[in-house]
């Protein structure tokens, strides 16, 4: 019985021994690299509003209806496909105005909003300058960004990722050691690349000449992850 004890004992030992990470039983080495890449964007979202004021809230809803019509064959008419075109809001409220200290009601005005996907940006200032032209009532803002985020930040995470490997490297080196493989890889909460977000313009105050083109730059896109190496 006690020769069964021992054996027992020697492989509970050899299982926990086994167990051990391989960065855990000699020198390692941990750094943090980071991937940044910058990307002009390919895809904007525009977003409108008509506004229609009148006497009684079924006539405003009628006049409201009818310039969004119009609003929406124009749209359609400068190359964007239905799909790309999304009814974001729909509201209707009485509106007042003070004179003289008293409250004057004025009438109901619905109003109705629209995010227009585009994704050739060389539309957007001809776009623009045709809603204006066009009944539009405002221009709440443009954002911009990519079509295909994910590809974008796995080419920065993939630069993050050389990045640690050559600053370990380098570490290692310097300090008379190579570096041996990876055990433990974490990425860092970089999130979705970037939107950029332009103020939001009157669309009255916008002129009916030519309308310059947009200039929307570039963006920049981030990753980090965190690498630790056995030195050998």
């Amino acid at each position: 019985m006690r020769n069964l004890l021992l054996v027992l004992m020697f492989g509970t030992v050899s299982m926990v021994a086994c167990a051990h990470e391989p960065g855990a039983t000699q020198d390692n080495i941990s750094v943090v690299g980071v991937g940044e890449i910058e990307a002009e964007p390919d895809r904007a979202v525009l977003n409108v509003s008509i506004h229609a004021l009148q006497p009684d809230l079924a006539a405003a809803k009628t006049l409201a209806d009818q310039r969004y019509a119009d609003v929406l064959e124009v749209i359609l008419a400068s190359g964007i496909d239905k799909k790309s075109v999304k009814a974001t809001q729909i509201s209707a409220q009485p509106e007042y105005e003070y004179r003289s200290g008293k409250r004057i009601y004025k009438g109901e005005r619905v109003s109705r909003s629209l995010a227009i996907i585009i994704d050739d940006l060389q539309k957007v200032s001809s776009l623009l300058q045709a809603l204006v032209d066009n009944r539009v009532s405002t221009i709440d803002g443009i954002s911009t960004g990519f079509k295909d985020p994910k590809k974008l930040q796995r080419e920065a995470l993939a630069a993050a990722a050389d990045d640690a490997s050559d600053k370990a490297k380098f570490l290692a080196e310097r300090l008379g050691r190579s570096l041996g493989s990876a055990y433990q890889i974490s990425e860092g909460n970089n999130g979705a690349p970037p939107v950029y977000r332009r103020e939001a313009a009157m669309a009255k105050t916008m002129t009916a000449d030519a309308a310059p083109p947009e200039m929307f730059g570039t963006q920049k896109i981030r990753a980090t992850v965190s690498v630790s190496f056995n030195l050998l």
